[in-house]
């Protein structure tokens, strides 16, 4: 009987070193200079495909950006090709940002109307969504990663079951709070411009507080190990010592994420902005609605050459910031969810 066993696992181990040598040798014989050309092409083929098809709405955009107004509509009407026949780009910046032509832009204002104004209040709008973000969200996830307190899990159980609420259903009571505050609180004296009534602070009220960012720093403080909680302890690190000095900074890939997560959805939120600021307070994504729209006559006309230059102006700035911070930010994503090693 022990001799059957030991034949039996024998056979068993020979078995398994022949299908490991055969797969060793398949892949030395697969590694020839045919297979490896064949591998290299079929991987330069798939990822030329999928770049064509990232690549070709900018390369439209910016054809259609580049030609003048008659081409544009020609095109429109399918009568022409896309490749300009003038090139007019940068003549068509221009006027998507300064308004220089009156037949598109009959109410135009200079800086209180033009692009550089609506980036600026954008940039503003961004910076105060990430700062007012980070401080609401850490605060709320380190506070549910501390030890069980009374109502904890209730309170947590309640702030999840409003991740399933769609932003559109939230708009409303939004709406209704703002003006509520609007009539309460009298604009100052000194309020020239009329910003008072939808400031900064208005625009950015959905972007200052996320129940997903708040999990996500939850998880985030949860990794902290327990023994490096307890040695800060007996330094004398606890409360609001150790929340800023040890605890955030351990955090920090999960900040870089919500950054960059929060500066992309403030950048291109048009839905709040248009409904609380109309047309007196226009951040870029409403500013890129209305250039390139001829509003002196009653069938409003499109110029869709000024359009497209409008949305270039509108996606460059993003474009360069994560160009340039792509390191960082890759490094950022990467980290995530493994803050804590060791």
């Amino acid at each position: 009987m022990f001799e059957t066993k030991l034949k039996i696992q024998q056979k068993w181990q020979n078995s398994r070193l022949k299908r490991t040598r055969d797969s060793v040798t398949q892949q030395v014989r697969d590694n020839s200079l045919a297979s490896l050309v064949t591998k290299y092409f079929v991987k330069l083929i798939l990822l030329v495909f999928f770049a064509m098809i990232v690549m070709i709405p900018f390369a439209y955009m910016i054809l259609i950006a580049s030609v003048d107004n008659n081409q544009a509509d020609q095109i429109k009407q399918g009568t022409s090709g896309l490749w300009p026949q003038s090139w007019q780009l940068f003549s068509n910046l221009r006027k998507a940002a300064v308004g220089s032509a009156k037949a598109f832009w009959p109410w135009q204002k200079g800086w209180e109307r033009g692009y550089l104004f609506s980036f600026f209040l954008t940039i503003a709008n961004v910076l105060i969504s990430i700062v007012l973000k980070i401080f609401l969200t850490m605060l709320l996830g380190y506070a549910f990663s501390l030890k069980k307190w009374r109502g904890k899990n209730l309170v947590w159980s309640i702030l999840i079951m409003m991740l399933v609420l769609p932003e559109v259903a939230l708009l409303s009571g939004q709406k209704w709070v703002v003006v509520q505050m609007n009539n309460a609180i009298k604009p100052p004296s000194h309020d020239k411009f009329g910003l008072f009534n939808y400031n900064l602070f208005v625009i950015a009220i959905p972007f200052v507080a996320s129940i997903f960012n708040a999990l996500m720093y939850r998880n985030a403080f949860e990794s902290i190990p327990n023994r490096m909680k307890e040695v800060a302890m007996v330094d004398g690190v606890v409360g609001a010592k150790y929340l800023f000095k040890i605890a955030i900074p351990m955090v920090t890939p999960t900040t870089l994420t919500i950054v960059i997560l929060t500066t992309l959805a403030s950048w291109n939120s048009y839905l709040w902005p248009s409904l609380i600021a109309g047309r007196d307070y226009r951040v870029m994504s409403v500013w890129l609605f209305d250039v390139g729209t001829d509003n002196t006559t009653s069938d409003a006309r499109i110029f869709y050459n000024i359009k497209m230059a409008g949305s270039i102006m509108v996606i460059a700035p993003m474009f360069i910031f994560f160009f340039f911070a792509r390191k960082k930010i890759m490094n950022a994503i990467s980290r995530q969810g493994s803050t804590i090693k060791g």
